[in-house]
C-alpha cells in the first residue's frame, strides 16, 4: 500500500481488516481514521495518497465500489456490498466441469491457481465436477498472459480507462499513442488490445508485446487531450476484431531456404513446400512473431527476403548470442540453493488477502479442516499455513475490541485442525473479482470460439450462469476474446479434427525432432491442443501402443486409411489439455537460467528444481533434454530472455550453433 511502516500489522492484515470493517459497517472510518491505520506515521499528504491507492485496490483487484457518506460535514466510507456476494445459482456436474476446464487452460501458474480456486467458489462443485478430459472436445487451447503489462491492459479493460503508452509498430516506428480501451484479446498465443485511438482519430489494434514500458492513466480535459472518452459500442466483441484483423492486413510472404533437415517443417507452411525444392514461399501476417520463428531454426533455415524479415532474424540472433555468452556458468552459481518448486516470494498483498479470504470461506464451509488439507490446497507448507491463520487471527476491526477480531481455533493455531468463527460476512462466498473473471471467463470464452465445439450448450448455460457471478461488470464476454484455428488456412488441423470425430485411423507423415527422420505413422486421434502458434496431436501410436503427442507443424501429409477405431479405454487422456514434456533417464540434466517474463516456457518441461529466490531478473531452473541440441532452438527464439547455465557441453553447442546461424546472413 504505501511507504515505511512501523512494526505492527502487515500489509495483508491491514487490507483483510479494513475490508472487513468497511463491509461490515459496525463503525464509521473517516479518511484520517483510515490513512492513519494504513501508515501510522505519514504524513497528512501520505495518508491521503494511501486512501486513493485503498480505493483502487478495492475496485481493481476485488471488484468493490467505496461509497461516501457525508455527516456533519465529514465524510465517512464504507464498501458497497450489495452487489458482491454470489446469487444463489446451480451448476449441473457438466457444467462444473466445463468451468473447471476453462480455468485450467491457462499455462500461468498462478492465473490457472486463482481460476481453478475461483472455478470452486462459484460452482460449488469441488471434487464433484466430471473430469475435465471428456469435455474438452476435438480442439482445446491454451493460454498464456506472459506480458508484463497484461494486468494494467485487463483493469483499463474493467475500469472504461484511457491509457497513454509508447508503441513501436512492427516496421519499428516508434509513436506515443492515447488510447480508451475496449477490449483484449489472444490470437496464436499473443496478446492484443483495441480501443479508440485519439491520436489516430480511429480505431486501432495493438500488441500488447510492442508497448515500450508501462502504461500511463490518461484524464481526458486535460493537457494534450484530443476529445472525449468513446465508450465501446454496445455491439463490440473482441473475437470478432481478432478474426478480422488478418482480413484487414493482407499476409506478407517470405523466401526462405531450407538448408538442413532440422528445417523441414516448415514446408508444411509453404505454398510451395510439398515438393522437393529448397527454396520455399511462405505466408505469413506477423513480422515479430514470424522472425522468432525462423530464428529458432538457426542455421538450418536461412531468409532471403524481405529485406526487413532478414535484419529482424539477424538482430533476434545476435541478442541470443549476446545473452548466451555473458551468461555465468554453474561455478557462478555455486552458492544458490534449488527446491522442487519455483518460489513464487512473498507474493502481491491482494494475492495475500484474497487467498485468505477463500481460506475463511473454505473452513468456514466445510466446518472442520484439517491443516494438512489447506496446505495442499494452497501448495504451502503446513508452517507457512498456520503463519497465514495468525496474521488473519489478528484481522478484524481495525483496534477495535477483542470480540470484534476473526476467531481462529480460539487462538491456538498450532492444532492440527482448524475452524473459523466469527467472519460471517468473509465466509460468505463472493461474486468473482476482476482478474478471477478473466481467468474464467477467459477460459469460457476460449472454449466458446472453438468452431463447432462438441459441448456448445453445456458452455452457452456456463457462461450464463458465471457472467451473473462477475462482480460489478458485465462486459467481459465481449471484451475477452480469443481467436483460434478458425482462421487457419492449412487443412491439416482441419483434416485431423474431422478425423476425431468421425474416429477415423490416420497414416501421418511426420518429422521426429529427436531421430531426425521421416517416419509414416497410423494412428488413432483423441484431440487437437493449440498452445499459441502451435497445435498438437494427442492420438493412440499403433507403432508405440501408447498415447503420444505429435506436432501438427511436422506433418507433411495426413490422410485416412479407411479404417474407424471405436473409444475405448486406452484412449483415456490422463493428460486432461495438458501438454507435458516427457522425459526419460537417459536425458541429459540442463541448467537454464528463463527471465521472469517468459516462465511459461521452461515451465512447460516441468523442471526437477528451481531456485530458491530471483536471481537476476528471472530464475535458474533445472531440466530434462533430449540432447545438447534442444536448446539451442529455445535460446533463439527467447532472443535474451532464455540462456544456459550448464553443462558445458550445451553451452558450447548453442554457441556453436548460434555462431552458425550468423555467419550464415554475413557470408557473400
Amino acid at each position: 500500500m504505501s511507504t515505511k511502516q512501523t512494526p505492527g500489522p502487515s500489509k495483508a492484515e491491514r487490507l483483510t481488516s479494513l475490508i472487513y470493517a468497511l463491509a461490515t459497517k459496525s463503525r464509521k472510518f473517516n479518511a484520517e481514521r483510515i490513512g492513519s491505520y494504513l501508515v501510522p506515521e505519514g504524513s497528512k499528504e501520505t495518508r491521503e495518497k494511501a486512501l486513493d491507492r485503498l480505493k483502487d485496490d478495492i475496485r481493481n483487484d476485488f471488484g468493490l465500489q467505496l461509497d461516501k457518506e457525508v455527516i456533519d460535514d465529514v465524510t465517512y466510507y464504507s464498501i458497497d456490498t450489495t452487489d458482491w456476494f454470489l446469487p444463489p445459482v446451480e451448476f449441473s456436474p457438466a457444467e462444473a466441469g466445463l468451468v473447471a476446464l476453462a480455468a485450467s487452460l491457462w499455462k500461468d501458474t498462478k492465473l490457472q491457481t486463482l481460476g481453478l480456486n475461483a472455478a470452486a467458489r462459484v460452482t460449488g462443485l469441488e471434487g464433484d465436477a466430471a473430469p475435465v478430459a471428456p469435455l474438452a472436445g476435438s480442439l482445446v487451447p491454451r493460454l498464456s498472459m506472459d506480458e508484463p503489462n497484461f494486468r494494467e491492459c485487463a483493469l483499463a479493460v474493467f475500469n472504461r480507462n484511457t491509457l497513454k503508452f509508447a508503441y513501436t509498430s512492427s516496421n519499428g516506428t516508434r509513436s506515443d499513442r492515447i488510447v480508451d480501451v475496449w477490449g483484449i484479446g489472444q490470437r496464436y498465443g499473443n496478446w492484443y488490445f483495441t480501443g479508440y485511438d485519439h491520436t489516430r482519430d480511429d480505431t486501432r489494434v495493438f500488441r500488447l508485446s510492442r508497448v515500450q514500458g508501462k502504461f500511463a492513466n490518461f484524464r481526458h480535459g486535460g493537457a494534450g487531450s484530443n476529445g472525449q472518452y468513446r465508450a465501446r459500442p454496445a455491439d463490440f466483441d473482441m473475437t470478432r476484431v481478432l478474426q478480422d484483423f488478418d482480413l484487414q492486413h493482407p499476409g506478407l510472404m517470405a523466401t526462405v531456404l531450407l538448408l538442413g533437415d532440422d528445417a523441414i517443417p516448415l514446408r508444411a507452411q509453404a505454398v510451395n513446400g510439398r515438393s522437393d525444392q529448397d527454396e520455399l514461399q511462405i505466408g505469413y501476417a506477423d513480422p515479430h512473431s514470424f522472425a522468432r520463428q525462423l530464428a529458432a531454426y538457426g542455421p538450418a533455415a536461412k531468409v532471403l527476403a524481405p529485406a526487413e524479415l532478414v535484419t529482424q532474424v539477424q538482430q533476434i540472433l545476435r541478442d541470443a548470442r549476446t545473452a548466451q555468452s555473458s551468461q555465468g556458468t554453474e561455478g557462478d552459481f555455486a552458492d544458490v540453493k534449488f527446491r522442487p518448486h519455483r518460489a513464487t516470494g512473498r507474493g502481491t498483498t491482494t494475492t495475500q488477502v484474497m487467498r485468505n479470504i477463500d481460506m475463511i470461506q473454505y473452513v468456514h464451509a466445510h466446518g472442520v479442516v484439517e491443516i494438512g488439507e489447506l496446505a495442499e490446497r494452497y501448495a504451502m507448507s503446513v508452517a507457512k499455513v498456520r503463519e497465514e491463520l495468525a496474521m488473519i487471527m489478528m484481522c478484524g476491526v481495525p483496534n477495535g475490541q477483542h470480540d470484534e477480531l476473526i476467531n481462529v481455533n480460539d487462538g491456538d493455531v498450532e492444532s492440527d485442525t482448524v475452524t473459523i468463527s466469527n467472519a460471517a460476512l468473509l465466509a460468505e462466498p463472493q461474486k468473482l473479482a476482476p482478474l478471477e473473471a478473466v481467468a474464467v471467463l477467459g477460459g469460457l470464452n476460449a472454449l466458446a470460439s472453438i468452431p463447432e465445439f462438441e459441448h456448445q450448450q453445456v458452455l452457452d448455460a456456463a457462461l450464463a450462469k458465471v457472467n451473473s457471478a462477475v462482480a460489478r461488470f458485465d462486459g467481459w464476454s465481449g471484451a475477452l476474446g480469443f481467436a483460434l484455428s478458425k482462421a487457419r488456412e492449412n487443412d491439416i488441423p482441419q483434416q485431423l479434427v474431422q478425423a476425431i470425430r468421425s474416429q477415423d485411423v490416420v497414416r501421418i507423415d511426420y518429422y521426429s525432432a529427436s531421430s531426425r527422420t521421416h517416419q509414416l505413422r497410423d494412428v488413432e486421434p483423441i484431440r487437437l491442443i493449440e498452445d499459441g502458434a502451435v497445435q498438437y496431436l494427442r492420438a493412440w501410436c499403433r507403432k508405440r501402443h501408447s498415447v503420444l503427442t505429435f506436432r501438427v507443424d511436422r506433418m507433411l501429409s495426413v490422410e485416412t486409411i479407411g479404417e474407424h477405431f471405436e473409444l475405448e479405454s486406452r484412449h483415456e487422456d490422463q493428460q486432461d489439455v495438458q501438454i507435458r514434456y516427457e522425459s526419460s533417464d537417459e536425458d541429459l540434466q540442463v541448467i537454464v537460467h528463463v527471465d521472469a517474463e517468459i516462465l511459461p516456457v521452461i515451465e512447460a518441461f516441468h523442471p526437477s528444481s528451481w531456485s530458491t529466490g530471483r536471481i537476476g531478473a528471472g530464475y535458474l531452473a533445472k531440466v530434462q533434454f533430449s540432447d545438447h541440441q534442444v536448446a539451442a532452438p529455445l535460446v533463439a527464439r527467447h532472443s535474451g530472455k532464455l540462456t544456459v547455465v550448464s553443462p558445458d557441453a550445451t553451452r558450447e553447442h548453442v554457441v556453436g550453433w548460434l555462431d552458425e546461424a550468423i555467419a550464415m546472413y554475413e557470408d557473400k
